[in-house]
Order: C-alpha cells, then sequence, then structure tokens
C-alpha cells in the first residue's frame, strides 16, 4: 500500500517537475555599447534575453528497468549434468525459482521437497497428504499444489516456507496451471477453472480419465495429459470447452506435459520412459530424451527460468535428473 500510494505521488510530483520544465527561461546579460557621443551622458543599457531551455526529460516509466523480451529459443539437445536421490520420495510435480531452487511434489508421503538444483536439501514442508501438481506464481512468492485425497488445493510462501490457505476440488486433483488471474486444475475426465479465492468459473469436459498435467499454451489454450488412456493424441482445450488434436502421430501414456507461448509442446511417456517435443514448425515429433539418457519411467518435469537446465523426475527411484539445456 505504501509503494502504491508513494507511486501516486511520484507521478504527480513527475507532472509538475515537467511543467516547471517546460516553464523555465535561460536568462543571460548582455551590454549594449551607446554612440561614443554621448558616452558622458550614458555608458550603454543591460538588456535581459529569454530563451527556451532544451532539456531532456525521462518520465519515471521510462526511468525503471524494462522487461526483456524472452527470444523463442527451443532447447532440443540435453546433456546429463546432475542426479541425485530424494530418499523415501516419488517425485511427481516441480517447479523452479528464479535462483534455481526446487519445489517438488512427493506422491508417496506428506512431506513436500525443497532443494537446490545441484541437490542440497533446503527445506521440508509437511503438507495434508500426498501431493501431485505445482504452479508457481513468483510475483507474488507464492505456490499452488494439488493435494489429490483431500481435494485440495494449498499455497505455500515460497520465502517462508509456510502454508497458506486451502481452496476445495470439486473432486480428486492432478495437474494444475495458472491462466491470467484462475487456477486451471485436473481431475477425473475434468478441467476445473477456480479463481483465486475458490469460486469454481467453469468445468471443462476431457476425456474420463485423470488429467495428470497441465500447460497453458498459445491463445490460451490448456495443453493436458491422460496418462491411463495408454495410446492417444496430443491435445488441447480451449476455455470455450473445444478440444482439439494437435499431432496427427500417436502418443503413449503422456503424463506431463508443457507448451511454450508459441505452441511448441515438450512431454513424457512414461511407459516408453521418453521425452518428446512437438514442433509447431514443421508438426512433427522428435524424441529427445530415452532410457539411454537416464529417464526411468520419468513422472514430472520442469525448464529452469532461463531455459539454461532441465530437471526430470524417475519417479519410482526417487531420482532427479538435471540436464543442461543448448
Amino acid at each position: 500500500m505504501l509503494i502504491n500510494n508513494t507511486k501516486e505521488e511520484l507521478n504527480c510530483s513527475a507532472n509538475d517537475f515537467q511543467k516547471l520544465l517546460s516553464s523555465q527561461k535561460d536568462v543571460s546579460l548582455s551590454f549594449k555599447e551607446s554612440n561614443l557621443l554621448a558616452v558622458l551622458k550614458l555608458f550603454g543599457s543591460v538588456e535581459i534575453k529569454e530563451a527556451s531551455i532544451d532539456i531532456k526529460y525521462k518520465p519515471l516509466k521510462i526511468q525503471q528497468a524494462q522487461s526483456i523480451q524472452q527470444q523463442g529459443k527451443r532447447p532440443t539437445q540435453f546433456q546429463l549434468d546432475v542426479k541425485f536421490t530424494v530418499p523415501g520420495a516419488n517425485i511427481v510435480g516441480i517447479c523452479v525459482t528464479k535462483d534455481n531452487r526446487l519445489f517438488m511434489c512427493n506422491n508417496a508421503g506428506s512431506s513436500l521437497f525443497v532443494m537446490s538444483d545441484k541437490g542440497k536439501p533446503l527445506a521440508t514442508i509437511q503438507m495434508k497428504g500426498r501431493q501431485w501438481g505445482i504452479a508457481l506464481e513468483e510475483d507474488s512468492n507464492t505456490a499452488w499444489v494439488t493435494l489429490p485425497d483431500t481435494q485440495h488445493v494449498q499455497t505455500i510462501d515460497i520465502v517462508t516456507m509456510k502454508k497458506g490457505r486451502l481452496i476445495k476440488v470439486p473432486h480428486a486433483c492432478y495437474g494444475i496451471a495458472i491462466i491470467d488471474d484462475q487456477l486451471a486444475v485436473g481431475g477425473d475426465g475434468k478441467i476445473y477453472i477456480i479463481s483465486k479465492s475458490g469460486d469454481l468459473q467453469k468445468t471443462l469436459d476431457v476425456e474420463n480419465y485423470s488429467v495428470h498435467s497441465i500447460s497453458v499454451g498459445h491463445k490460451q489454450n490448456l495443453y493436458y495429459a491422460q496418462a491411463d488412456i495408454g495410446i492417444s493424441k496430443l491435445k488441447y482445450i480451449g476455455l470455450d470447452g473445444t478440444v482439439a488434436i494437435v499431432s496427427a502421430e500417436d502418443t503413449r501414456s503422456v503424463i506431463g506435459v508443457q507448451s511454450d507461448r508459441m505452441g511448441n509442446v515438450y512431454f513424457l511417456e512414461y511407459q516408453a520412459s521418453s521425452m518428446k517435443l512437438f514442433s509447431i514448425k514443421d508438426k512433427s515429433l522428435k524424441t529427445i530424451l530415452t532410457t539411454q539418457d537416464g529417464l526411468h519411467k520419468p513422472y514430472g518435469f520442469a525448464f529452469s527460468r532461463d531455459l539454461s537446465k532441465l530437471f526430470v523426475s524417475n519417479y519410482s527411484a526417487g531420482e532427479l535428473l538435471v540436464f543442461l539445456c543448448n
């Protein structure tokens, strides 16, 4: 509140200052020499001249640090950097902060794990049961975590590591994503659009299987993964409920999905232990990681904010693989 009030005062001051600058004059004194015949009576006169001052003014908005538009960088090459275990955990949902802290959902117990990107334990947060999906809203220091057993979404302050309010979901919940000021939560054959205050806005119908992962793509379309279907197609659903097939090629047991704003889609096939990339440019599917790269029944994955690292969880082994991206 103080910052907002101060911002208004600064804007007013800036406007006043700009008006003051435009009204300023450059005042100079010059001596006008008189006629030599009258020098004994008059030395001359002092003349005042005014001229506008050309002062460059930059409004506060321009003086603030401007956001840099992220380029369309799309990693296609990956090199294993480090691998570490999370004891007693089956890691599903993963999110990565700007400073590369990992928040990892544990489907084997009530402990949500926070670790560095090198595997150093930083914190353990006791939740109300198993966790599945997680979505990060770093501007407000908030993570949103789904709790399938209790049918709730719970907030976590990623700075203080304290749990926040619980939001009730109509049924079991798995994947989660943030779309504008709302939450998209995956259930059994449903995707619930819920306000951050907990009000159900709408329900989107998909195939009658659990929605394990959700990602917001171009034009606010929701890409979703339903691993229990087996053989399927890569799809998204619009907020109007329209389902569209993205690729003509089959996918198998897709457990995790992430799309960028251009429409490229990364996804995990957990039965085949592979990671694939759908390219919006040529509409092709390309396998980019396999068992030879260390994948074994992967359930969750996440990129670092600068896309320099990829984190993949081997579910039953309790492992996390960290790849360097190019």
